[in-house]
């Protein structure tokens, strides 16, 4: 029996196209998930907010233990180290160098000649192997490259120490006949690829993608990428399961996917994913920031406060409303800002709950540890928990100390001064019986930042209780 290895790229490919665009703790569920569901590889997506992603990324790896986290290795040298301090704390880790072949890609996307192409493969390869001896090289349009060409670039991956070789098919035209045949005469011309996982990624943009997948493994491919997500990127990790509970065993292929679990968690990572069927756009707390116009009005800017899902009293709106104008003096306030405004100024409470110290243990091994103190009405109360990461765990703590679950509408992370010291702000939003409790938090220590930030959003809703 065939060992089919099954790479997931939900969460490399979400939001590229204006949809499914997620919070900190939905792709964090997701991860989660895909870990449940046994996939050999859980390919991550690049880093664009810096900190945010960067948290998002070591929270996965650590609740992650048995997938490969697959990272984007980047086109420099200095992305290539960045990227994998990023997974460095994984059991099971790989760099993902992602190069175009097709004369087109090459053209519009690296401005490239072939030539240069080759030099830069080669240069990002050797970089990647000299950091993680797991090293993936994705081949993009690989189905319309010259033959010659790509052969080549193949060639040059392996020999600077890919140890899997990805052809990523964008266009999905090819026939199930074409599609085998292409695969077919790739390892009758790459002899170097013996030793070597070849994957292949199918697009399904004419639905053929679960074919040509089955095609491209009955030529010798030893796995394929799929998406839990719906994209035509690559299948349905749902639809390739089902033909291979159909046709898997008489063609001798096995998954090891999670059978039994495959739909229910499959359906809660569409769930996550979509509203009423239909894909997720950009929702207010996950929106990009939106420059905000300097001469708002206090009413405009109390429509635009609520429509944020706040509750504010007008002595709040007014507190808010002066903050942004002397801001809005100085530099343009978007919206993000506008929250980092509300969590500072607005409702602002006595602390039933103040911190007094935590402690927060990681590893790529064991689970994320949190134990918290805090302080109420003189008393100091202890928590400990155990969480999917660090930040999961210090928010299950705080959980255990207050008796309560509120469920996490956004979490926020960015840096307000630069440096090796640099200063990170954590808004951390709540929504409680429809209404958005927001909190901040300041620290060079990006887990502190995110406990005050918790425990600010905490105290808003007890002050709000007893009244």
């Amino acid at each position: 029996m065939k060992k089919v290895v099954i790479c997931d790229s939900s969460l490399k490919t979400i939001g590229l196209d204006g949809t499914n665009i997620l919070s900190f703790k939905e792709k964090l569920e997701i991860a989660k998930r895909l870990s449940e569901l046994n996939v050999d590889v859980i390919e991550v997506s690049p880093v664009k907010n810096d900190k945010a992603d960067e948290v998002l990324i070591k929270t996965a790896c650590n609740c992650a233990l048995k997938p490969i986290i697959s990272c984007i290795a980047g086109s420099s040298a200095e992305e290539v180290e960045k990227n994998y301090a990023l997974i460095a704390g994984a059991k099971r880790k790989r760099l993902n160098v992602i190069m175009p072949v097709s004369p087109v890609q090459m053209e519009y996307l690296v401005s490239k000649k072939p030539a240069l192409v080759l030099e830069q493969l080669k240069a990002i390869t050797l970089k990647a192997a000299s950091l993680e001896s797991d090293v993936e090289v994705s081949l993009v349009d690989a189905t319309r490259a010259e033959t010659e060409f790509l052969y080549s670039a193949i060639k040059t991956a392996i020999s600077c120490g890919a140890k899997t070789v990805s052809l990523i098919d964008i266009a999905g035209t090819m026939l199930l006949d074409e599609f085998s045949a292409f695969i077919k005469d790739v390892f009758a011309n790459v002899p170097e690829l013996k030793g070597v996982d070849l994957i292949v990624g199918a697009s399904d943009v004419l639905s053929m993608g679960v074919a040509n997948s089955f095609a491209a493994l009955k030529a010798g491919a030893n796995g394929i990428k799929v998406a839990s997500l719906k994209t035509d990127n690559v299948p349905s990790i749902v639809k390739f399961a089902a033909a291979m509970e159909n046709i898997g065993l008489k063609q001798g292929l096995d998954t090891g996917l999670n059978k039994t679990a495959l739909k229910r968690i499959a359906g809660k990572i569409s769930e996550i994913a979509t509203i009423n069927g239909e894909k997720r756009q950009v929702k207010e707390s996950d929106e990009k920031a939106e420059t905000l116009a300097k001469d708002l009005t206090s009413a405009a800017l109390a429509k635009i406060i609520k429509k944020r899902g706040y509750e504010l009293s007008p002595e709040d709106n007014k507190k808010v409303y002066n903050e942004f104008v002397r801001l809005s003096g100085k530099k343009d306030v978007n919206t993000k800002e506008l929250d980092a405004i509300i969590a500072a100024n607005a409702l602002q409470v006595p602390e039933t709950y103040s911190l007094v110290n935590f402690s927060v243990n990681t590893s790529n091994v064991l689970s994320a540890t949190a134990s918290i103190t805090l302080c109420k009405d003189g008393e100091s109360i202890s928590g400990l928990s155990y969480g999917n990461g660090p930040v999961d765990a210090a928010f299950l703590a705080i959980e255990a100390i207050t008796k309560r679950h509120i469920e996490l509408d956004d979490f926020d992370l960015s840096a307000i001064t630069e440096g090796k010291e640099a200063m990170g702000q954590a808004i951390v939003k709540l929504r409680y019986n429809g209404v958005i409790y927001s909190g901040r938090g300041i620290s060079t220590d990006i887990i502190g930042a995110s406990i005050r930030a918790y425990l600010g959003a905490i105290n808003k809703i007890v002050y709000e209780e007893s009244k």
